[in-house]
């Protein structure tokens, strides 16, 4: 029985396409492995002659199509590092904040009145979602709490009462279950009070909220869009405004009318407190094993070359 998807008939077609095929045996294994739905067509875009036709430049090599999708995945898993440690500092302050601010000697948020809750600790809640009910986002927040050996330690099993159920779960313990989008959505619905002290530890002053906010949506859409596998090296960033323009010229003193995906990727760095995730990525950018004319092609780092 003939495989429906066959390597040997793919790489028949792309080099009746212009491709020349170097080494064939990875080209199958990359095939077989990695959808050559996302693996070629995801990583072409450089070396065709003709996108619409999908013909390449008779000089383009398929061991350069895996130069680039390998490029492409370690720079993808590498930003995906700086992002986590991004998610674990939000939801870090976002626990911590409320349980200073709001003076919670046993650390247990929904030990308190669930008026007060929704008044006090979160009365920005539309913000995440217009029609979002309070105890629809308690839910949310607490969904993964019986996932975790360390919650499932402070349930309470004889009870449907989801509040009374996890009231005896501490914030900062709750807190290590929370998705970046729940972090996200928890550091949104809190108080002006609240916020612009999360901001102050990461060095910016109440005017920056709006970038901020902005900024992570961007890293939301980023960290799911590495985690869903798609092509990350030519992806367009969704959220633009000028308060995130005006939030990176802050930072470096630079004017931008666009944020591109290395300017994701500075911000990014800026706010895990790290140094070497641009500064790595454009040295194995300048060491891809591909031709300089299709490099050219490729709009990561504008003026690269006159550096």
């Amino acid at each position: 029985m003939q495989n429906i998807i066959n390597s040997r008939d793919i790489i028949k077609r792309l080099n009746k396409s212009g491709l020349q095929i170097g080494d064939k045996n990875l080209l199958s294994y990359h095939i077989k492995n990695f959808n050559y739905n996302t693996f070629i067509y995801g990583y072409s875009e450089p070396f065709y002659l003709n996108k619409e036709n999908q013909t390449y430049d008779h000089e383009a090599n398929s061991n350069e199509i895996i130069s680039l999708y390998k490029f492409d995945r370690d720079m993808a898993n590498h930003i995906l590092r700086y992002i986590l440690v991004i998610e674990k500092i939000i939801n870090t302050n976002v626990a911590y904040e409320v349980i200073n601010h709001f003076n919670l000697r046993d650390k247990c948020l929904l030990k308190l009145d669930v008026h007060f809750l929704e008044r006090e600790v979160l009365p920005n809640l539309r913000e995440v979602e217009p029609k979002i009910s309070f105890f629809n986002f308690i839910k949310k927040i607490l969904k993964y709490l019986p996932t975790s050996p360390v919650t499932k330690r402070y349930v309470k099993k004889n009870t449907c009462d989801e509040i009374i159920r996890w009231r005896d779960c501490p914030l900062d313990i709750m807190c290590l279950t929370w998705s970046f989008a729940t972090s996200f959505s928890f550091f949104i619905a809190l108080s002006d009070h609240a916020r612009n002290r999360i901001l102050n530890n990461f060095a910016l002053t109440p005017n920056f909220l709006s970038g901020f906010i902005t900024f992570l949506k961007n890293t939301l859409h980023l960290r799911n869009y590495i985690s869903h596998n798609n092509v990350i090296y030519n992806t367009c960033i969704p959220y633009q405004c000028p308060s995130l323009f005006n939030l990176y010229a802050f930072i470096f003193k630079k004017t931008v009318t666009q944020i591109k995906l290395v300017q994701m990727m500075e911000l990014i760095e800026f706010f895990s407190h790290a140094t070497t995730l641009v500064s790595n990525t454009k040295y194995y950018f300048r060491k891809m094993k591909i031709q300089q004319k299709f490099k050219d092609k490729i709009d990561l780092f504008p003026g690269m070359n006159d550096e």
